[in-house]
């Protein structure tokens, strides 16, 4: 399955091209390896190749360099499945990277997939902290929906005034809904 990773790449027009990495969550390593000389954040041989037991020896980057999506608002770029993803970097013009967990809103499996929050994270001890804490408020509000305390559009509203709140002045939230 992988540690899927989106890449939001600036443009020199404002806009974004999103890019899709496989392994590009893991260890939010993409933040320090994607620079203005290894922009697909540089890359490794493969391994087995599908279905044999030959090594594909073939190199590849940690980015795919064709884009999954060109010319997108940062709004546009910022809508995916939250459910499918576990990071999402935005690389800026000057190659600043900035590394964001997505944090899926939805309290039924039918819910909105897109419906969240972008919140920055600064490495792999901060990321699963900030899921821990998430993981255990989502928790809550789902069983406040089961029970009926709440329906989803108010479960929504709290998740985001909760994220904000946890969020502080810390660290940058980008809402979706």
């Amino acid at each position: 399955m992988g540690h899927r990773a989106l890449v939001a790449y600036e443009r020199p027009d404002g806009r974004y091209d999103r890019g899709y990495a496989q392994w590009g969550a893991t260890d939010l390593s993409l933040r320090h390896r994607i620079t203005a000389e290894t922009p697909f954040a540089g890359g490794g041989r493969n391994g087995r190749a599908k279905g044999t037991n030959e090594r594909d020896e073939r190199w590849r980057p940690a980015v795919d360099p064709t884009p999954q999506a060109t010319a997108l608002t940062f709004e546009d770029a910022v809508l995916f499945d939250y459910r499918t993803f576990e990071a999402f970097f935005v690389v800026s013009l000057s190659w600043d990277v900035t590394a964001y967990l997505p944090l899926w809103f939805g309290t039924t499996i039918d819910a909105n997939s897109d419906a969240g929050a972008l919140v920055e994270v600064y490495d792999e001890a901060d990321t699963r902290d900030a899921r821990r804490w998430f993981r255990a408020t989502r928790a809550v509000v789902r069983d406040m929906v089961g029970e009926e305390v709440l329906d989803a559009a108010d479960a929504i509203d709290y998740l985001d005034s909760r994220v904000t709140e946890w969020a502080g002045d810390r660290r940058e939230v980008v809402f979706t809904r």
